[in-house]
């Protein structure tokens, strides 16, 4: 029994040891963030907002990961139902992209594979639209916040569909270095516009705190702003249901919802996503000043889980509308 009670001990150090060096390293790759200067003060040029009935917001998500954990990831979008017309807001994965990663170098492919690949989709896009009783065909528009591999993806998985992205955007995702990266596609770039013909442009029309800004349906349901930073053409998505209703879909702006609420950089493993690391964080703080400005305001995150969650009271595959 002496001898057992000798080895256990020998095994059980080493085992703590491990534990505590994993537990450290998680911290310092996910958990720790650097807190960032306020915002320049900015004006909110609030808008006027009326209901419309027949609007509603329903989470499509295609993949998760921690779900039971306050941390837990998402992946997936928005649809908007709208009489005249649905539009969709990211697409999650490409239920192809195992095979979409298969052929780039060891590092990059790990680094795809341990990031973006955990929320990868077991059910392909087409197939989650369908059990909200939303027909992939008679979508009008999808919107990306940005052309990454883990908001482009689904396009794989749905019919043509026109998508609505700016110059700077297209410009980002047709660079053969930003490919090479493996950040973007190339043929999830066969499914955007040809670089030459934007799809969504802004006006110099302020918006709470942006200064441009473009109404997709010229009714003030769905507001688009620029969110430059993560990449040259990211942007942000208003959804306004109610005056009391609303929510802001940011992308990759921040991480998850500490980004705002505590004015924090992303994390160290995420943080060389961002195309502009400076002007990246300069929207964090403005959307950290937004948040304090209008705490009524849902601030989606892409990947921000527990934010969904809160909007979407019954989950995945709810929607909520304007009655």
């Amino acid at each position: 029994m002496s001898g057992l009670s000798k080895w256990l001990k020998r095994l059980v150090l080493p085992f703590v040891v491990t534990l505590v060096a994993l537990g450290t390293g998680f911290y310092a790759l996910y958990f720790r963030r650097t807190p960032l200067p306020p915002a320049v003060i900015h004006a909110l040029v609030a808008p006027a907002i009326a209901s419309l009935p027949g609007l509603s917001a329903c989470w499509i998500e295609t993949g998760k990961t921690f779900s039971n954990f306050s941390f837990g990831s998402t992946a997936g979008g928005i649809l908007v139902r709208h009489p005249a017309g649905d539009l969709l807001i990211d697409t999650g994965n490409s239920s192809h992209f195992d095979e979409e990663i298969r052929s780039y170098p060891f590092l990059t492919w790990f680094k795809l594979w341990f990031l973006a690949g955990q929320l990868k989709p077991n059910v392909p896009l087409s197939e989650m639209l369908r059990r909200v009783k939303e027909d992939p065909a008679r979508l009008r528009w999808v919107i990306l916040s940005h052309a990454h591999l883990d908001h482009s993806g689904g396009l794989m998985d749905l019919p043509r569909v026109p998508v609505l992205l700016s110059q700077e955007e297209l410009r980002f995702a047709a660079d053969p270095s930003v490919q090479t990266k493996g950040f973007v596609i190339a043929a999830h770039v066969q499914k955007f516009p040809a670089p030459g013909v934007p799809t969504l442009r802004f006006d110099p029309q302020p918006y709470e705190a942006f200064d441009e800004s473009t109404d997709l349906y010229k009714d003030g349901s769905v507001v688009v702003v620029p969110l430059r930073g993560h990449t040259p053409g990211s942007v942000g998505v208003f959804v306004n249901l109610t005056p009391n209703r609303r929510l802001f879909y940011v992308g990759d702006a921040v991480d998850d919802e500490r980004g705002f609420q505590e004015r924090v950089g992303k994390s160290l493993v995420l943080r060389d996503s961002d195309n502009d690391e400076a002007l990246a964080n300069l929207i964090v703080a403005r959307l950290s000043d937004l948040h304090e400005k209008l705490p009524e305001l849902s601030i989606i995150p892409a990947h921000g889980r527990s934010a969904y969650k809160k909007f979407f009271t019954g989950g995945p595959l709810s929607c909520v509308s304007t009655q």
